[in-house]
């Protein structure tokens, strides 16, 4: 259900740039693309440093887009649960093997 708050919040994105139209229009169909938590060991190997830049490369070249990640660690403790996004992409990360990578995908 799509309350009338995003659906402003996405017109006036629209307003201010009409190319997003064919991302919300993605994200909004059925048959389009979907979030997904995947394995970190997909983008980085567990345990060696890298920082999100490096994510959201290994991310692209699989197609994907990376939006954050959620950290086993935290995976319990509000208010987060573990998400982190919108983060510095310069930041250094390292992933264990029960840590996840939020991507935007098509499966």
């Amino acid at each position: 259900m799509v309350s009338d708050e995003l659906i402003s919040l996405m017109l006036t994105q629209l307003s201010e740039n009409r190319h997003l139209f064919h991302v919300f229009a993605d994200l909004l169909d059925p048959t389009g693309s979907e979030i997904y938590l995947k394995p970190a060991s997909d983008y980085l190997k567990p345990g060696t440093p890298a920082n999100f830049a490096t994510v959201i490369e290994a991310a692209r070249r699989r197609g994907e887009t990376a939006l954050g990640y959620r950290l086993r660690t935290s995976f319990h403790t509000p208010p987060s649960y573990g998400v982190v996004h919108n983060l510095d992409k310069s930041a250094l990360l390292n992933f264990s093997a029960a840590d996840r990578v939020i991507v935007l995908a098509e499966k």
